[in-house]
């Protein structure tokens, strides 16, 4: 299938790309709902994976736009919503805007490919998985993640944690400077985009604490805000030293593929 990836998370973006390319797919990236309106303007795509908050126009905004278009005799592509905020209102407020499926981040591949191949078949696909409650961090948890996200794929793996490491740094400068000037605004959006990222790593305790940053940003009640931060900072060096540990080991596993 020829697909269109729309996430403003560089990281995401890999993945995603990584995995559809390994499955035969055709994929083409954007960055926000702008740059898909414009893409379908110019080639067909039967599915859009699109993020439902990007910068410019969001996920929700492209799809309406989508859906109205189709009103107009334009081919509709299959739209699947895909979201770091996995609540019920959430999936409601994807599918009400147009999107014919809806699952949280972070993307694992067995899930991804089951929701295409329902979508293909025209079958509703089912509620997400449940999430399970957030357990130590240890070398061992975030390989057991990243096996899970990427369909064991060390190659992927090893990529995702490379971007993490360079992409994290510049995100967690941004919410230092948005908590130290008391921008609501900036906190808001810089934590959305770690709170991602975090999530696609498997540090789910960090992505909690970014998702309160986020909060308090969206909310412009930044009181608690130097406290969340210095959670997360305690949170973030760990999350570091262990992944770089991770980074230095060799391949997991002979059957692990390359």
């Amino acid at each position: 299938m020829r697909i269109l990836v729309a996430d403003d998370d560089p990281s995401n973006r890999e993945l995603l790309t990584e995995l559809l390319h390994n499955s035969g797919h055709s994929v083409t990236t954007v960055l926000d709902g702008q740059e898909v309106l414009a893409a379908l303007a110019k080639e067909q795509f039967e599915v859009v994976l699109m993020d439902e908050e990007m910068p410019r126009m969001s996920g929700l905004e492209a799809a309406r736009a989508i859906v109205e278009a189709s009103k107009k005799g334009e081919r509709r592509p299959i739209i699947v919503g895909i979201s770091g905020n996995s609540t019920k209102e959430d999936e409601a407020r994807c599918l009400a805007a147009g999107m014919d499926a809806f699952f949280a981040k972070p993307v694992r591949a067995a899930e991804l490919f089951s929701v295409l191949a329902m979508l293909a078949r025209r079958v509703p696909s089912g509620p997400p998985p449940a999430e399970a409650e957030p357990g130590e961090l240890t070398v061992a948890s975030l390989t057991a993640h990243l096996d899970r996200a990427t369909g064991s794929s060390n190659k992927i793996a090893r990529s995702l944690v490379k971007t993490f490491l360079e992409d994290a740094p510049k995100k967690m400068h941004v919410i230092r400077r948005a908590v130290e000037e008391k921008d609501a605004g900036a906190l808001a959006a810089a934590a959305h985009a770690l709170k991602g990222s975090l999530s696609l790593i498997g540090a789910s305790k960090a992505a909690g604490t970014t998702r309160n940053l986020q909060a308090m940003g969206r909310l412009g009640n930044l009181d608690g805000a130097a406290s969340e931060l210095a959670v997360l900072e305690s949170e973030y060096k760990e999350l570091m030293a262990l992944l770089k540990m991770l980074q230095r080991k060799s391949p997991r596993s002979k059957n692990s593929r390359s």
